[in-house]
């Protein structure tokens, strides 16, 4: 038998094959983590910082507490870390560079320190560091003045295959209002010195602190529909003690109370920033709701809702504080107002703007603030400020145009905040973006602006909730700690679907109090910035360099279903008059089909979903649109109608569905021959209205005419209806029989009355002898 000629080379096959298999082997470890193509081994997360805000009166020494954890796919050996530190920074772009990218800037404060001498996969380690803020004799931080400081914990370890490199980093600011002094020094050493803050240029503080929330209410129920239907029960957890919008509320009540603010200087900085949508949504469960059976939030399908009691406990509670402090409306929903501009509906637009402090005064019983416009969620574009051009004069509190290099300069980039004119009616109140960002990125829920620049984008999935509170406190108190950076105003505006847990919440409340008890701020009323912002504003500025466009856009389709359904609402709204059993108007009956396209472009929606979001919401917003015009229509007889002259009215039936009455006009497509009278408008109560339409008819046959209902603008309701109508009227041949029958019977009747008053027989009654002879026996 021959062999085979592959037997021969088999040895050479299988050391090839070897050779292949070593090759895949993974022999070195995944470059650090963060960088491009890297796997992550572990993780540091950062869990407390003590103290995390320091004063001249804190402890000199600075604890960090951590946690490392084996997240890859294999041990890791030898797992150190480090705390290292940077010189404070200089620039409000800093305040996000710092936090991620290049760590050429920090340097360690001491040696590497074990944290486990092997991790397996999954497994968790503690650390802990320790240092003085300053010391000649050991490892410090080396702060020397008051400034917000970046620390980094730098984590190294050995992954199985691989060789040791640096695996992970954490990092946080740290906020120092003073240098305290060192006990541990002697008393001739300088560093036993307090270094206070530099309080000869406060920053006049204005603080806005939101209440709103996603819109809940079901799309597409008009008004006067009870109980009313939420997409979800979720704000019932919200609003429940220890949820997000009583976490809100609680914290903001408990540090404007007058024990803990007893001169007010914090109430005064403060002010409620309130989205209408809220309040009309949280004031419509106080009555009892309902809430969707489907996962969309879409369906008809519901069951009874259960945040009815905390719904009323957390409006009267707000109902009591907004009576204290200053409390301004936002934008309804957080509507997106460049995108409303694309839309182009001048309803739309002061429904967004204008009425919102009108639905917050009815709803809260106060006068809220007006003249600013609050834009937490996106920026301020050329589009948004045409349409506040239309609404009247406006201070627009938007993030300031911030990246992370002046592009004149090649400079870190300090945003400029101070107010400018861009409009005859429009003054814009900048804020620091990457000090908004910060703040977005606090507690459960972080996020970040779509007005950010997208060089100071810093993982939100990363940072710890300590550390992000760390960052947010800093970045708040930054521009207090620069006495160079001008102007000396600041804006605090979080998202207006800010997330802070309550820790969070008492911390930047507490941050801003101390900014001012220390004297680094004092505070500014917003009516204070609204009147400071129109008279100090530069001259009018195009806005050339205001963001065209921003991430989280909404798409021209959205825009156009808006354009159109908007239109034909305003038609039907026009025709619709006020219902005097219930006292419903045609705008109450409308108004939440109007909200819901001011919803469908919220920006409390993450960016990425919101033209999505807004597509399924439009599409429930139309079938009820076309609901409501199929609801008027011609009750169709199912028969035939026979007119007996040529005069007989038609007799119709208007059907109307809705829930208040409508003014129509009723169009008869009559034909050739038949002459019809305009009723002109008519008004339908809900229910059914008959109606007799004057009609006159030269024919004598069966034909089919079309009925259709109308608004007065044109609108079509319903659908039309095709009559058979049946005429018996003989048109002029009839009317010349009539008339020469009537004359042949006057002639008779004369005739007869002739012979009787002259006592001479009827000829006609000759040919009855019985009865002229019993009239001649009388």
């Amino acid at each position: 038998m021959t062999t085979p000629r592959w037997v021969g080379k088999l040895p050479r096959i299988v050391l090839v094959l070897g050779f292949l298999a070593v090759l895949a082997m993974p022999t070195t470890a995944p470059a650090a983590a963060g960088e491009p193509g890297s796997a992550p081994f572990l993780q540091v997360r950062i869990d407390s910082v003590t103290p995390d805000l320091i004063t001249t009166t804190s402890e000199p020494t600075v604890t960090v507490t951590g946690t490392v954890t084996n997240v890859g796919d294999r041990p890791v050996r030898d797992v150190v870390a480090r705390l290292e530190h940077a010189g404070a920074v200089t620039s409000s772009a800093g305040l996000r560079t710092n936090l991620d990218g290049a760590n050429d800037q920090f340097q360690p404060v001491g040696e590497f320190t074990t944290v486990a001498p092997e991790m397996q996969r999954g497994q968790a380690v503690g650390f802990t560091f320790s240092y003085p803020l300053r010391s000649r004799t050991a490892p410090s931080l080396g702060i020397e003045r008051p400034g917000v400081y970046p620390l980094l914990v730098n984590i190294n370890g050995t992954p199985d295959y691989g060789d040791a490199a640096r695996l992970d980093d954490a990092r946080f600011l740290l906020p120092v209002l003073g240098v305290p002094a060192d006990p541990a020094t002697t008393s001739t050493d300088t560093l036993t010195d307090v270094v206070p803050p530099d309080t000869t240029k406060p920053v006049a503080v204005t603080m806005l602190w939101p209440l709103a929330d996603k819109p809940r209410l079901a799309p597409g129920v008009p008004g006067g529909s009870t109980p009313v239907r939420l997409m979800n029960d979720d704000l019932a957890v919200s609003l429940a003690p220890g949820g997000r919008l009583d976490t809100l509320l609680s914290a903001v009540d408990f540090a404007t109370s007058p024990p803990v603010d007893p001169v007010g200087d914090t109430a005064r900085a403060l002010c409620l920033a309130i989205d209408p949508d809220l309040l009309v949504t949280v004031n419509a469960m106080t009555a009892g709701y309902v809430v969707s059976d489907s996962p969309d939030g879409l369906g008809a399908a519901s069951h009874p809702g259960t945040g009815q009691a905390a719904a009323v406990a957390w409006l009267d509670k707000l109902r009591a504080l907004a009576k204290r402090m200053c409390v301004a409306p936002t934008p309804y929903a957080q509507a997106d107002l460049g995108a409303l501009h694309r839309v182009g509906d001048a309803g739309l637009d002061s429904a967004a703007t204008v009425s919102a402090g009108d639905i917050i005064d009815q709803i809260l019983g106060i006068t809220s603030l007006r003249g600013a416009t609050i834009l937490g969620d996106g920026p301020l574009t050329p589009g948004a400020v045409d349409l506040l051009g239309t609404q009247g004069s406006t201070v627009a509190i938007a993030a300031a145009n911030c990246s992370a290099q002046d592009s004149s300069t090649g400079e870190p980039m300090i945003a400029d905040v101070a107010p400018r004119r861009l409009s005859p009616q429009v003054v814009m109140a900048p804020f620091d973006p990457a000090v908004g960002a910060a703040l977005a990125g606090v507690g459960t829920d972080p996020d970040l602006p779509t007005y950010l620049d997208s060089s100071l984008t810093v993982p939100l999935d990363h940072d710890s909730v300590v550390a992000r509170r760390q960052d947010a406190i800093a970045s708040m108190l930054w521009r207090a700690l620069q006495p160079g950076a001008e102007p000396r105003d600041q804006i605090l505006l979080p998202p207006l679907k800010w997330s802070p847990q309550p820790s969070d919440a008492q911390s930047m409340l507490t941050a801003l109090a101390t900014t001012i008890h220390s004297g680094l701020a004092v505070a500014r009323p917003l009516d204070a910035v609204i009147t400071q912002s129109s008279t100090a504003a530069a001259s009018a500025s195009p806005g050339a360099d205001l963001p065209r466009d921003a991430r989280g856009g909404f798409d021209d389709d959205v825009i156009s279903e808006i354009t159109g359904q908007v239109g034909r609402l305003w038609g039907l709204t026009r025709a619709l008059t006020t219902d005097p059993r219930t006292g419903l108007t045609g705008a109450q009956y409308t108004a939440p089909l109007r909200e819901d396209m001011l919803r469908a472009l919220s920006q409390t929606e993450p960016p990425e979903d919101r033209n999505n979001l807004a597509r399924h919401r439009l599409g429930a917003v139309g079938t009820t649109i076309n609901d409501l015009f199929g609801a008027v229509t011609i009750v169709n007889p199912g028969g035939s109608y026979t007119l007996a002259t040529e005069h007989s009215p038609l007799p119709l039936a208007v059907r109307n569905d809705l829930a208040v009455p409508i003014r129509v006009r009723i169009q008869v497509d009559a034909p050739p021959g038949m002459t019809v009278t305009d009723l002109g408008e008519q008004e339908i109560p809900p229910g059914y209205l008959p109606l007799r339409i004057p009609i006159e008819v030269h024919f004598t046959q069966r034909v089919a005419v079309d009925v259709t209902v109308r608004t007065p603008d044109g609108l079509q309701l319903g659908e039309p209806v095709r009559l058979s109508v049946h005429s018996n009227a003989y048109g002029k041949v009839l009317f010349a029989i009539t008339l020469i029958g009537g004359t042949v019977l006057a002639a008779l009747v004369g005739r007869r009355l002739y012979h009787r008053f002259r006592g001479q027989p009827d000829p006609a009654d000759l040919d009855r002898p019985r009865r002229a002879a019993a009239e001649g026996r009388e």
